[in-house]
């Protein structure tokens, strides 16, 4: 909720006439935010609102790391809420932080620029995204090629996906590494951030690299905290509020 509020803060900065509604695409943290008392619109409750309310033009931005099944899925509804009798004018969806070669290389770069400052050389760094069967997956491993390019005690892996912890360890052991930092490649520190990569349980990224002699510093920072990694997303808001102009 922390980067989710500070991007709001950088989008009202922006743009600061335009009304800003936060949803969600995920059922999951959904469920968990009304079972703690939480509004939590999903994009097509949130569209339905400002619909009722008489707005005309809407951008929707994507708030996710890769265009997975997630972002796919705002394509059609924005369609569908442009079609249907007495819909918008215009929906426009922003792309997520990965979103072709060009954001690839500015990620890579803006990540670098984030690193901690007192990370010692051969000090690893590893990013825990959250992979997916999507093809869309092809981004981490984008993004992981090319920083390793730039800095290769840097690594990007996936919870759900490859490169899995065992072959970044496997990486690790082979060069010798000591001691690696954890960052979330997630927009938010949140759930897996706490649970997958630091938590107690032997499967986490901290426990794995722990079991052989790898000394861990975990940084509980989610990628929308960083202004940027920020400005990317803000960069694509701004091209679909630049399309939401045409007629």
């Amino acid at each position: 909720m922390a980067a989710l509020d500070r991007m709001v803060e950088r989008v009202q900065k922006a743009w600061p006439n335009v009304p800003v509604f936060k949803a969600y695409t995920s059922k999951a943290i959904r469920g968990r935010m009304v079972r703690a008392g939480e509004q939590a619109d999903s994009v097509s409750e949130a569209l339905q609102r400002l619909l009722d309310q008489g707005t005309k033009r809407v951008a929707v931005q994507s708030l996710h790391m890769i265009p997975g099944s997630e972002f796919h899925d705002l394509l059609p509804l924005a369609s569908k809420f442009m079609l249907q009798e007495n819909g918008f004018e215009r929906v426009e969806v922003g792309f997520p932080l990965l979103a072709g070669e060009e954001d690839i290389e500015q990620v890579a770069q803006a990540i670098l620029s984030v690193l901690p400052t007192h990370r010692k050389a051969r000090e690893a760094v590893l990013l825990m995204g959250h992979g997916t069967l999507h093809p869309g997956n092809v981004y981490y491993e984008g993004l992981h090629d090319c920083i390793q390019q730039l800095d290769p005690d840097v690594f990007v892996g996936a919870l759900e996906a490859e490169p899995g912890i065992e072959a970044i360890r496997d990486k690790l052991m082979q060069r010798g590494v000591e001691k690696a930092f954890l960052l979330p490649f997630l927009f938010g520190a949140g759930h897996h951030a706490s649970k997958d990569m630091v938590g107690k349980s032997g499967h986490t990224w901290k426990s794995v690299l722990e079991k052989i002699g790898i000394s861990c510093e975990a940084v509980l920072k989610g990628a929308g905290e960083y202004d940027a990694l920020a400005a990317i997303w803000l960069a694509h808001l701004d091209e679909a509020m630049k399309r939401l102009e045409r007629r």
